[in-house]
Parts: structure tokens; sequence; C-alpha cells
């Protein structure tokens, strides 16, 4: 077994150890487990193996562990790259961002274990979500980028993008981390059913005060169908000027798909009242729509970059 090949199987393994610390931390909040191990860290109240294992003690010391699991395997990744793939400027980018965030994500995780109830321990949470979500989407870009990569990287056809056309991606994909902040935020201030079963407006309100958690619910529901659309737009702005690049089409439907899924995925939390299911459904959706649109990035190379055309195989997506 080559050395390039090693390096796949070793980063498929750390994108899937990603998305389950992704998943863990949204099963951690949906269970309010966060003070499973009280309030010590990185150990559970003060052991390695604690004496009483209540299952919120197991929900948040599992993510602990799997957290620190996967952050040594994304350090392995990003040293094996720096020393071994010097020339590599794009796997050693993703894997520094992904070394950079988790463990930004695993200090912020541990501040705020000594937070008190307040919000700014909500509001460090949320981030600790979208740092997290950063994580996962660099991992599993860089896992992307060696398949990519196997039969070298030489395109067949040249494919040119405009720089319009990479603002709107990068934008959209920014907007997107706007709003799966407010879904965190709905999330750790206790917001989700703030409307009741009420949708799509919060009981005979459409706006009510955004200080308040029906109003933090709404804002992130508007939110939500603003993406949609955008990313609807999005969508026919690709099948109308970018059909040759079937790696953007194939990208922006599923996109479209993905989004679409998070809203009925959402609007199912709400019936259910809050279920731990639906909303272990709807984490996984948005962080696999956030990677869809953090592709889509790397695909067509950075707005402020210099004008060049982007070499890809006539297939689009993968050699």
């Amino acid at each position: 077994m080559n050395e390039q090949r090693l390096l796949r199987i070793l980063a498929v393994f750390t994108s899937m150890g990603a998305y389950l610390m992704v998943l863990m931390g949204a099963i951690v909040s949906a269970t309010e487990s966060g003070r499973g191990c009280g309030g010590s860290w990185p150990f559970c109240h003060g052991q390695l193996i604690p004496q009483s294992m209540p299952v919120d003690t197991v929900i948040e010391y599992s993510h602990r562990i799997i957290s620190g699991i996967d952050g040594f395997f994304i350090l392995l990744l990003t040293v094996w790259i720096w020393f071994r793939f010097k020339k590599d400027q794009r796997a050693k980018i993703l894997s520094g961002m992904s070394l950079f965030f988790v463990v930004l994500q695993g200090a912020l995780g541990a501040l705020t274990v000594v937070f008190e109830e307040t919000f700014s321990k909500n509001f460090a949470l949320a981030l600790h979500f979208g740092f997290s979500l950063i994580t996962f989407a660099s991992v599993v870009l860089l896992t992307v980028h060696f398949f990519q990569n196997r039969q070298g990287t030489v395109g067949k056809k040249v494919f040119p993008v405009s720089q319009r056309m990479k603002t709107a991606v990068w934008a959209l994909s920014a907007y997107t981390y706007v709003i799966v902040y407010t879904g965190a935020l709905v999330r750790h201030t206790d917001a989700t059913m703030a409307c009741g079963y009420s949708f799509p407006f919060c009981g005979g309100l459409y706006l009510p005060n955004l200080s308040s958690l029906a109003g933090i619910q709404m804002l992130h529901r508007f939110g939500a169908f603003s993406l949609w659309i955008l990313v609807l737009l999005f969508m026919i702005l690709v099948l109308r000027s970018y059909r040759a690049r079937t790696d953007l089409v194939r990208a922006s439907i599923m996109a479209l798909i993905l989004i679409t899924l998070q809203a009925v995925s959402g609007v199912i939390i709400i019936l259910t009242g809050g279920k731990l299911v639906p909303e272990m459904v709807h984490s996984t959706i948005i962080s696999v729509f956030f990677c869809v649109l953090s592709y889509l990035c790397m695909q067509v190379g950075t707005p402020w970059g210099k004008k060049r055309p982007v070499l890809i195989p006539e297939e689009g997506i993968t050699h």
C-alpha cells in the first residue's frame, strides 16, 4: 500500500470522526448534557474514569473523547502533509485550517464549562458549533482533494469562472455560516419551542421582540427561508451560465436538495416538540450542506485571487 493511499484512508477516517464530533456536540446540546462532567476539563468530575456514570455524563464524556481522538488524527494528518507533501499548497491550507479550528473549538468548549448559564455561555456554545462545522468541512475538502488527485491534477478542459460567480459562491457560504449561528443560538437558548407548535409564524406574531426567545426563533426562520431562496437562485444561475461545469451543476442541485431537506427537518423538530432524532438529522443535513458550499468555494477559487481558468477533468468532480 503506497503512501498516497494510506493518506486517503486516514483522511476518510478523520472525516468520519469530525462528523461524529459535530453529531455528539448536537446530542450534548439537545439533551442538555453540557454539565455532565461538572466543572472539570478535560477529565470528567476530575477523574479519568468517573465513578458515577449517569446518562448526561456518558454523553458529555463521549463527546470529549471523540473530539480528542479526532483531534489527534487531524494533528497526524497535518504533520504528515506538511512534511511529506510540501508542494501541495491546497492540502497544506486545508489541513492547517482543520488543526487550527479543532484546537480553537476545544479551547472554547473548555471555557464554556466554567461559565454560568448566561448569554455569554450561549453565545460561546454557538461559536463552538460553528468552529466544529469549519473543522468538519476542512477535513472533508481535504479528503475530496486527495481523491480528486489520485490520478494527477491536470484537467482535460479549461472552464473559466467569472469573478462575479466566485463572489456569489463565497457570499452564499458566508451567509449560510451566519444562519448556522442563528440556529445554534436557538438551540443553546432553549428557543426551539418558543413559538409552541405554531409554524411558519409565531402564533399571531410575525416578528416578535428579538430580545425574546420567540424573537430568536423567528429570526432563524426568516434567515433559513431567505437562504433557501438564495440557494434556488444560485442553482438557476449555474444551470443557465455554467452547464459545462458539471461539478458546479451537481453541487448546486445537491445544495438545493439539502437545504430543502433541512427546512423539512426543521418543521419536523417543531411538530415533534424538539425530539432528539430530528435534531440529529437537522445537524447532519446542515453539516453536509455546508460541506457542499465549501466544495463549491474550492472549485471556483477565491474571488480576490488572480483571474485565471480552473482546470478540471471532463467528467467534473472526480477523475
